[in-house]
C-alpha cells in the first residue's frame, strides 16, 4: 500500500466515524425530545383527572367526608410549585382516594374512568420513552463524547396506577412525607 491509498482508508474511516458519532447523537437527541413531548401528553392527562376528580365534589349524591377526601387529594395535585417527586406522591394519594371512594359514588362517572386509563396509558408510554433515552445515553460514545450535555435528563414517572386499596386508619405522626392532610392512609392491598 503506498501512502495515497492508506490516506485515503484514513479519510473513509473518519467519515464512516464522524456520520455515526452525529447519527447517534441525533438519535439522542430525538429521544430526549420524545421523552419531553411525553411528558407534556401526561400532565395534561393528569391534570384533568385531578380536575374531572375535583368536579366529583358538585355531585348532589357524594357524601360530605367523601367530597372532602376526593377535593383535598385533586387540590393538592394541582399545585403548581410541586418537584417530580411529590407530584408522583399527590398522584399516587389522588389514585388511592378514587379507588377508596369508588365504591361509595352512586353511579360511577364515566369520564373519570376514562382520563383515569388514559393518564395511565400515557404514563408507560413516557416511561417507555425515558427508558429508551435513558439507555442511548448510557452508551460508552454518548458519554465519551458527550453528546447528550446540553439536554436535561429525563427522569421516569412512578405513581400508583390506584387499582386496588384499602383505607387504614393510623396515627397522624405516621404520615411523615405525605403530601396531603388525609387522616388515613391508603395502602395497597397484596394480591393472594
Amino acid at each position: 500500500m503506498n501512502t495515497v491509498e492508506i490516506l485515503a482508508v484514513i479519510i473513509i474511516v473518519g467519515v464512516v466515524l464522524v456520520w455515526r458519532i452525529s447519527w447517534l447523537a441525533t438519535r439522542v437527541h430525538r429521544a430526549t425530545t420524545r421523552a419531553e413531548r411525553t411528558w407534556a401528553v401526561l400532565d395534561a392527562a393528569l391534570v384533568g383527572r385531578a380536575q374531572l376528580a375535583a368536579e366529583l365534589v358538585m355531585m348532589r349524591s357524594i357524601d360530605p367526608a367523601t367530597a372532602l377526601l376526593v377535593l383535598d387529594a385533586a387540590v393538592a395535585t394541582l399545585d403548581p410549585d410541586l418537584c417530580q417527586r411529590q407530584r408522583e406522591l399527590t398522584e399516587s394519594d389522588l389514585s388511592h382516594v378514587l379507588d377508596a371512594v369508588d365504591p361509595m359514588l352512586p353511579a360511577r362517572p364515566s369520564e373519570l374512568d376514562m382520563e383515569r386509563a388514559r393518564a395511565s396509558m400515557y404514563r408507560r408510554l413516557h416511561n417507555d420513552a425515558v427508558s429508551t433515552a435513558l439507555a442511548l445515553r448510557r452508551r460508552h460514545t454518548v458519554r465519551i463524547f458527550r453528546l447528550a450535555r446540553r439536554s436535561v435528563e429525563p427522569r421516569p414517572f412512578e405513581m400508583a396506577e390506584g387499582t386496588f386499596c384499602t383505607l387504614m386508619a393510623c396515627p397522624p405522626d405516621s404520615l411523615e412525607g405525605s403530601t396531603s392532610s388525609l387522616t388515613a392512609v391508603m395502602v395497597r392491598e397484596a394480591e393472594n
